[in-house]
């Protein structure tokens, strides 16, 4: 404790000594040569791209301040550019931060940097000096090459009241994705959830987090958060809210589907409880260029009848809306190739969804052109012929559906 104490008096009186010595930003230099070519993704965060400032007149960095920079990301031809922003606490030398895809070349145009210090009397940041003068450069990132892509599709709707027992999925057939990738075993393969942008999300990379950090639920957005909200650690902001779940399982095989789906018994005299349905924009706001994802809070009254005919009304909250779909998309990457699964969630109203089933079964009994050609239970078995309860019908245009005979 005494230590600590000593440590903040140094940095303090560091703080108060300096303030009749201004930074001076002088040239900054990158720390790779224009156009360099990055062989993996790996490659990269062994030695990203910096940016680093000389701070000619010396001035002395605490763990109270903080450099940063905004800039342009430009990927491949594209003339409109994505925002991002970077920084570095007590020093100079900036890593860039954003989340690059593989296989694709980037152009970075640095627009801004600023020098902030943390205020300890409110909980703050100042901003001690500012620079615009403007820094570019040019590398690509090679890939795996993709050597095929998968696309998959689910419907779900508020008529899914057990989302566990009425479970949607998409079967894939993990053989064909290893003749593709040129393996034995897709236990030799290495399954990557994808960011929106195409880069690999962080917590299939990290072994301490893995997979079900997130466990497949996305924003709003589509980016990956946390269902119970909290700090999240991988992009290292408060979570945005849980939207839908779309996850791969770790061989391969199945694709599942959620969406968010919150129920408590409905009380009228709660001021909070506002029968029909209704939404509002998301108040959670990120520091920087970034913005927040819009999302959608919408409730509904829901009349549940029990076994003895009696009816509990609970209010029933939820973040999808009707007539939107959701994606979400993976990689399978092995020796050098890759093979990609995008998965489509389609949230439709109840009425929509009673006339999916209704052609489905039109299709079971041969009264349309898409017709059954296999049958699954509900742990994915094949089966000889439809059962009794639920079945997992895979259907002649290539998609996966849930009935019950």
């Amino acid at each position: 404790m005494k230590r600590t104490l000593l440590t903040l008096l140094v940095a303090i009186a560091t703080i108060a000594a300096q303030a009749q010595v201004a930074f001076e930003w002088g040239k900054a230099e990158w720390n790779i040569e224009d156009g360099r070519v990055y062989e993996s993704i790996e490659e990269f965060k062994a030695n990203p791209v910096t940016l680093t400032y000389p701070n000619p007149a010396g001035y002395t960095l605490t763990f109270f301040n903080i450099l940063a920079i905004n800039y342009d990301v430009y990927i491949d031809d594209a003339t409109e550019p994505i925002e991002a922003g970077s920084s570095r606490q007590q020093g100079t030398d900036i890593a860039l931060s954003y989340d690059f895809p593989e296989g694709h070349d980037f152009r970075i145009v640095v627009k801004e940097a600023l020098l902030a210090q943390a205020n300890l009397a409110t909980y703050t940041t100042d901003t001690l000096s500012t620079n615009n003068d403007q820094y570019t450069i040019r590398f690509r990132i090679n890939g795996p090459e993709v050597v095929q892509t998968y696309n998959a599709e689910a419907v779900m709707s508020l008529a899914i009241t057990d989302q566990e027992w009425l479970l949607t999925y998409s079967l894939l057939d993990p053989a064909a994705i290893c003749r593709d990738l040129g393996i034995n075993d897709i236990s030799e393969a290495q399954l990557l959830g994808l960011n929106v942008n195409g880069s690999y999300n962080g917590s299939f990379l990290d072994p301490q987090y893995g997979p079900s950090y997130f466990d497949g639920w996305r924003d709003a957005d589509g980016e990956y958060t946390t269902y119970w909200g909290g700090y999240n650690k991988i992009a290292g902001h408060n979570a945005y809210p849980a939207v839908y779940c779309i996850k791969l399982n770790e061989t391969c095989d199945s694709l599942k589907y959620y969406f968010y789906d919150f129920w408590k018994e409905y009380d009228p005299e709660d001021p909070g409880e506002v029968p029909g349905s209704g939404t509002e924009t998301s108040g959670v706001k990120r520091n920087g260029p970034q913005r927040a994802p819009e999302t959608h809070y919408n409730s509904i009254i829901w009349d549940w009848e029990n076994e003895d005919g009696t009816i509990t009304q609970y209010t029933r909250n939820y973040r999808v809306d009707e007539g939107q779909s959701y994606s979400a998309s993976f990689i399978i990457k092995a020796d050098k190739k890759a093979v990609r699964i995008n998965a489509t969630m389609h949230f439709v109203s109840i009425e929509e969804y009673e006339q999916y089933l209704a052609h489905i079964e039109a299709a079971k009994a041969g009264t349309t052109d898409v017709r059954p050609v296999a049958y699954y239970d509900l742990s994915g078995r094949r089966l000889s012929a439809p059962r009794r309860g639920f079945n997992i019908v895979k259907l002649s245009n290539g998609k996966a559906i849930k009935v019950n005979k």
